[in-house]
């Protein structure tokens, strides 16, 4: 029960950095945490939003798994229907590169209650 609390909290502070390197880096990336665009992709808008970075970071290759351990300790279904299982950190890039699914629509799900409970939702379908 403490874990998943500790999990919910993480993914919490997690989709707020998404929204806060949304701010600063409003063009989404694809294929590249940072793009030649200066947009980011979903990680790295969430490390954008814990760190304040140069305007050109290209190539930088964040790790923000080290911040939010359940990025790499928990893995989940992907909730756009694939099928694929994945860690969240790389069901995130998959979810943004793949489906093409917006930064906002993935702070949602990181949010949700999709992180603590395996079974995941949807936000395209309006089942948060």
């Amino acid at each position: 029960m403490a874990a998943a609390a500790a999990h919910d909290e993480e993914a919490a502070d997690l989709a707020q950095a998404i929204m806060r390197g949304v701010k600063r880096r409003p063009v989404q990336s694809f294929g590249d945490y940072f793009g030649e665009d200066g947009g980011s992709d979903a990680l790295g808008a969430a490390y954008e939003g814990i760190f304040l970075l140069p305007r050109d970071v290209r190539g930088f290759h964040p790790r923000v798994w080290r911040l939010f351990d359940f990025l790499e300790s928990a893995a989940r279904h992907c909730p756009a229907g694939c099928h694929k299982y994945l860690p969240v950190a790389a069901l995130m890039v998959h979810l943004n590169d793949d489906h093409q699914w917006t930064r906002e629509q993935i702070a949602d799900w990181v949010k949700s209650a999709a992180i603590s409970n395996p079974s995941s939702a949807n936000p395209r379908s309006g089942n948060l």
